[in-house]
């Protein structure tokens, strides 16, 4: 078993876990409440930028998820799987959406990575159509220049410790 599709079973199976599902109530922000928020904003572990009750804070658990569900379709395209373009386009449109209620507050040491994200994964779905190679829909979200930004984006905690 290759390496991208041992990582998109993993990630199929925490996302099932997670009770997550392609259904339209689970991918919506209402439908999957935050993995988990800090007890109260004093709580000295917050980073001083974020502030628990920020959207960007409040949301990052649901987009995270959906950035990885998105990022799981879209690799089964490194297997030769075909793409479900119009459920790719619904995953970034949803992401997109969330993403732009999110970019105000979020915290100047992962802002730029965040726009990096939100534009890998509107290239990545601007791609999804006809004629189009893979590659044009794989490598804004798995290429080299983009991915230091999702996994920032991804590891991302607005309750972790200052360094």
């Amino acid at each position: 078993m290759t390496a991208p599709r041992r990582w998109i079973l993993a990630t199929a199976a925490a996302m099932t876990m997670a009770g997550c599902s392609s259904s339209p109530e689970a991918a919506s922000p209402e439908a999957v409440p935050p993995a988990s928020a800090p007890a109260s904003s004093s709580t000295p572990t917050a980073r001083p930028s974020a502030t628990a009750s920020s959207a960007f804070c409040l949301d990052l658990p649901t987009f995270q998820v959906g950035v990885i569900a998105y990022s799981a379709e879209v690799g089964a395209a490194i297997e030769g799987e075909p793409l479900d373009f119009k459920e790719l386009r619904r995953k970034a449109a949803l992401i997109a959406d969330m993403g732009e209620a999110m970019q105000a507050s979020a915290p100047p040491d992962v802002a730029k990575h965040f726009r990096t994200v939100l534009k890998a994964i509107d290239t990545s779905a601007s791609n999804l159509k006809s004629g189009a190679k893979a590659r044009d829909v794989v490598d804004p979200v798995y290429g080299e220049h983009n991915r230091p930004a999702f996994d920032a984006v991804d590891d991302y905690d607005c309750g972790a410790a200052v360094p």
